[in-house]
């Protein structure tokens, strides 16, 4: 992996990101809402991957039965997924998988924002513990991106 697909930052200031990513965010279809982006985003991070079929948005649903890998780490926070080193490859490709199909559902502009930076950070997780690209998107675009 070129040294530059990180720019040298951190794990820890690629995790501020997600944060920086959704501030500012307005909540479009509910301009009334008090929750502030950054709230919406803490939620979904501090959640799990959902995997129980009987639970609208589970994985199960979105994207047919996840493997064991992604079973295992269903007893951890996304955010804990996101930030650790020893995440399994495949789980950082469902968490993007997973996030993707969120932001693509529709619902508050605020809640697909910060799917949206779900999928991102998954991106940002394999390249920089996994040293692999899990998404067709050029490093020009990931780098617009972020």
């Amino acid at each position: 992996m070129k040294e530059d697909t990180t720019y040298g930052l951190s794990p820890g200031q690629l995790a501020r990101l997600l944060v920086i990513g959704v501030e500012g965010m307005q909540d479009q279809n509910n301009p009334g809402s008090s929750r502030p982006p950054e709230e919406i985003l803490q939620d979904m991070l501090s959640g799990k991957l959902p995997v129980d079929p009987a639970v609208p948005d589970s994985l199960p649903e979105v994207l047919n039965w996840p493997s064991d890998q992604v079973l295992a780490a269903a007893s951890h926070t996304m955010s804990d997924l996101l930030l650790n080193s020893t995440t399994d490859l495949t789980v950082f490709k469902t968490l993007k998988d997973y996030a993707k199909e969120l932001a693509r559902r529709g619902g508050p502009e605020t809640k697909r924002a910060a799917a949206t930076v779900i999928y991102y950070a998954a991106i940002a997780s394999a390249l920089v513990f996994h040293n692999e690209r899990i998404t067709q998107h050029s490093y020009g675009k990931l780098y617009e991106s972020y």
